[in-house]
């Protein structure tokens, strides 16, 4: 009897052991994108499981840091749980048919591609809208088959991310033109941008980013890596001014989210700290680049105002989980 109960507690234990394991096993798993899943976000390590895609606004969901920032001072919480876009009927009326979900980015230094892939499926002119895998693959070919002029001045390498002027050049050959850089956010000038039917990329630091909407305690490290994002909308604050404005990013990361010019402010800053390289860039799609050589002549161009933005390498990875660095 001895026996046999002691074979049933090593039994027991056995399977305890194999759970646990298990358990271990799907946490890290989510850690990093499924092979089978390109467009994919992990959510709550806990859970498993992953999102098929973006959602328009981040929603509420347990075991995640929340990336939505505070309503401006002064307001009632509710009416600014989603900020008015006061971008989106410009930037229409400049010929971008922006996609509701944002790209996520398919490797752990994917963030160029994915952000290029944005703007691909915002400023295509086809009749259908283009898939996100058939702007990527879009975003793929003209990487590939950059002209000699501009590769001599740039090599441009997708696969471990993008500097500013590997951007610029890109932006170039999709019709798209660099129209202002600046190595810090002047809000002012993005603000204005936006307003006017621009959109705009910004190269932050992605742990200073993230810790901006966490509280104290739950904070990572202080600096993640390069990591390059979409801006998209703006929502005035209650000053004259615009420091006190809200920007809407398009992170390939953590998706959709809005943050205070202050925090935008703050990622770029720990960037040129860190890094050495960050800032932003404002964009505007360029009608009459249609040919091959107007869209070369734009890539030439656009590197004359990519330089402010320094030489670093945007490849941020993964989604972080609060203990976790980039």
């Amino acid at each position: 009897m001895a026996l046999g109960i002691g074979s049933k507690l090593d039994s027991v234990m056995a399977r305890i052991r194999q759970a646990t394991a298990e358990r271990a096993a799907a946490a890290q798993s989510v850690k990093e994108p499924l092979p089978d899943a390109p467009d994919a976000k992990p959510l709550n390590p806990a859970e498993g499981r992953y999102l098929d895609s973006f959602e328009e606004e981040r929603a509420k969901k347990m075991g995640l840091p929340s990336l939505a920032a505070p309503p401006p001072p002064g307001t009632d919480p509710a009416a600014s749980a989603i900020p008015n876009n006061e971008a989106t009927q410009a930037q229409k009326e400049q010929g971008w048919n922006a996609p509701q979900t944002t790209v996520a980015q398919t490797s752990k230094k994917g963030c160029a591609e994915a952000t290029l892939t944005y703007l691909e499926q915002a400023g295509a002119e086809e009749a259908a809208p283009l898939t996100q895998q058939e702007a990527r693959e879009k975003v793929r070919n003209k990487a590939d088959t950059m002209s000699s002029s501009v590769k001599d001045r740039v090599n441009v390498n997708l696969d471990d991310g993008a500097t500013p002027d590997e951007m610029g050049a890109m932006l170039g050959s999709m019709g798209i033109k660099v129209t202002n850089g600046f190595d810090e956010c002047n809000t002012d000038a993005l603000s204005s941008a936006l307003k006017h039917g621009q959109m705009a990329l910004a190269m932050v630091d992605s742990g200073a980013l993230l810790n901006t909407t966490l509280a104290e305690g739950e904070k990572g490290p202080e600096s993640g890596e390069l990591h390059w994002l979409t801006i998209d909308g703006v929502n005035p604050g209650k000053s004259r001014g615009t420091d006190d404005d809200l920007y809407r990013v398009r992170d390939p990361v953590n998706g959709a989210y809005w943050v205070k010019a202050s925090d935008l402010k703050k990622s770029i800053e720990q960037a040129q700290q860190k890094h050495g390289s960050g800032g932003v860039m404002t964009v505007q799609k360029d009608g009459t680049a249609r040919t091959p050589e107007k869209r070369e002549a734009l890539a030439q161009a656009n590197l004359e105002r990519t330089q402010a933005l320094g030489k670093g390498n945007g490849g941020a990875s993964r989604r972080l989980s609060v203990s976790e660095s980039s």
